[in-house]
């Protein structure tokens, strides 16, 4: 099962680089610049194909892709004859466009993801009432550590409704999370409705740092929208989802995040991830079942379309951040200075990629999704 879900994994990683490029490409081709090559995987070729002046190739490491376009390259030797149809020698507008076009294609699957979430599958709806969704064998302490749950230990079950606490009704989940909070590690009665029985549970609840603890969770319903009413709340999640991620960016640079990449603060202490950790969290999110995994999926999308967004050579934002100064100062800057900007990010983002790689492999982030 493990090499199922590192087959797939690998498949899906390449799927999303694929589709960025065919962004790329495809944008390219609609604005009249040349794309020079377009293959799928790296290395040698498998086999390839020459049409419209563009190579085709389908190459042995099949693990994404790339495309070439004429005259982004500043050592490409460009003819004459290729000149108009080259990167330089169209507007600004139309090179933005080939830029943006790659996230662009992320920033629309991530849409349509989380419309077919909110329309097909649904969306968790946690209840507020003390209707039980779980009761776990194994519940999870603050710490992260996995201990027996007391719920389950002593036979509560999903559908069990909770009345009442030491003699105290409980109407609502804030009202048991009170009752339950303030009993660390003791004995307390429990009166459950299953059903048209009405049964009497007498649990030792776990002390978690001082706080009382069952081990049960909450019942949660899906709850589904029509179609246009689901592209609305597309919409507000994808607004949602920048808001955060633009949060989470600017903590990237931060003091408390450098403390961590280097181990002087704990890890719980920022939510970044690498590619490990990433592949970890989609094989738990897909526990949680469709929406919960394809809401991840679609998070993986933005995320990525983003990122490539930033304003930093050799990223698209970087491609993009020279457009705009070239357009507003009337004069185009040389590529070749940007050589060595390019090799300074990409070393940087090696060391993070690095180090968060070895965080994630062996010092894990807890479970996002329980």
């Amino acid at each position: 099962m493990v090499v199922v879900w590192v087959l797939v994994g690998i498949l899906f990683i390449m799927f999303m680089i694929l589709t960025h490029e065919a962004g790329h490409f495809f944008a390219a081709k609609a604005v009249g610049i040349t794309p020079k090559t377009f293959s799928i995987g790296f290395g040698p070729e498998i086999v390839g194909w020459d049409r419209g002046g563009t190579r085709y190739a389908i190459k042995w490491f099949l693990a994404g892709g790339s495309v070439q376009i004429l005259g982004m390259d500043p050592d490409e030797e460009i003819s004459e004859e290729e000149w108009p149809n080259s990167y330089y020698a169209k507007p600004p507008w139309k090179r933005a466009i080939v830029i943006i076009a790659g996230s662009f294609v992320h920033l629309c699957i991530a849409f349509f993801i989380l419309w077919l979430v909110f329309w097909a599958t649904g969306v968790p709806v946690i209840g507020d009432s003390t209707k039980v969704g779980e009761a776990p064998k194994k519940a999870p302490l603050s710490s992260g550590k996995d201990v027996a749950g007391p719920g389950y230990k002593v036979g509560i079950k999903k559908g069990d409704v909770i009345t009442s606490v030491n003699g105290v009704a409980v109407h609502n989940w804030d009202q048991l999370s009170k009752q339950l909070r303030k009993n660390p590690g003791k004995e307390v009665t429990l009166v459950v409705k299953r059903g048209e029985k009405t049964l009497a549970f007498k649990a030792t609840l776990l002390n978690d740092k001082g706080v009382g603890r069952l081990g049960i969770e909450r019942a949660i319903r899906m709850e589904r929208y029509n179609p246009l009413v689901a592209i609305g709340k597309a919409g507000r999640a994808i607004g949602s989802i920048t808001v955060a991620l633009g949060k989470a960016l600017g903590s990237v640079f931060s003091v408390k995040t450098l403390k961590v990449l280097f181990g002087m603060a704990p890890r719980s202490e920022t939510p970044l991830m690498g590619p490990v950790g990433a592949t970890r969290a989609t094989f738990q999110a897909a526990q949680q079942g469709t929406a919960v995994f394809l809401s991840w999926i679609a998070y993986l999308f933005f995320v990525l379309a983003l990122f490539n967004l930033l304003p930093l050579p050799p990223l698209d934002g970087g491609f993009l951040l020279v457009i705009v100064i070239e357009k507003l100062f009337h004069k185009r800057i040389d590529p070749h200075k940007l050589v060595p900007v390019a090799a300074v990010v990409l070393v940087i983002l090696s060391v993070v990629a690095l180090r968060l790689a070895m965080l994630d492999i062996f010092n894990p982030l807890k479970n996002p999704f329980r």
